[in-house]
């Protein structure tokens, strides 16, 4: 062996040793700045995951007062609707038959007041205790009304005039209940 292989020798040695050195001096510093990384990470994620925890529930929040809103429209129209076809003028109406006697007129009609009553009696889940009163107060009026009018008929009269006489009876009041309560729930939800 010549001197110039040894000395290739030595230097291959030394560039090997040098090439490790170098090698094992990168992965300390990237196995540190991977360890740097995880706890930094460690210690900025609950600070991210509570961000965007609450990020979530501001979202949720307002979605869910969106469909409550929503729902809470859906109930007023609905009332005003049943407001509405609580007017006797719409109830009578829909219980005119030919060849009907008037106590079973009658009891129709308060049946459909009734009946359009509980289908909408879970809206006031939605709406102010004022325009559920309100609501409630035009039902028992409207049957109280219909039967009123009722008890005063004389002998046999006939559908016809019964539904005359509850017409002249709602014409002559001062303010028209159902327009009245139609007007409280307008208030309310444009309020």
């Amino acid at each position: 062996m010549t001197i110039f292989d040894t000395n290739k020798t030595l230097m291959i040695c030394t560039m090997s040793k040098e090439f490790v050195s170098f090698f094992m001096q990168v992965c300390a510093f990237a196995l540190g700045g991977f360890a740097a990384f995880l706890l930094g990470f460690k210690l900025v994620w609950p600070r991210v995951e509570a961000f965007l925890l609450r990020l979530k529930i501001m979202h949720r929040d307002v979605a869910l007062e969106k469909d409550a809103r929503q729902m809470q429209f859906a109930a007023y129209e609905r009332l005003l609707v049943l407001a509405h076809r609580m007017e006797p003028m719409l109830v009578l109406a829909r219980q005119h038959q030919e060849d009907l006697i008037l106590p079973l007129f009658v009891s129709r009609a308060i049946q459909d007041i009734e009946s359009e009553y509980q289908h909408n009696f879970a809206q006031q889940l939605y709406v102010s205790d004022e325009a559920w009163n309100a609501v409630t107060k035009l039902k028992v009026n409207t049957i109280l009304l219909l039967r009123n009018v009722l008890d005063k008929q004389d002998g046999e009269v006939s559908v016809d005039q019964y539904v005359a006489d509850v017409l002249g009876h709602v014409r002559s009041q001062e303010q028209n209940p159902y327009q009245a309560t139609q007007k409280i729930l307008k208030r309310e939800i444009n309020g």
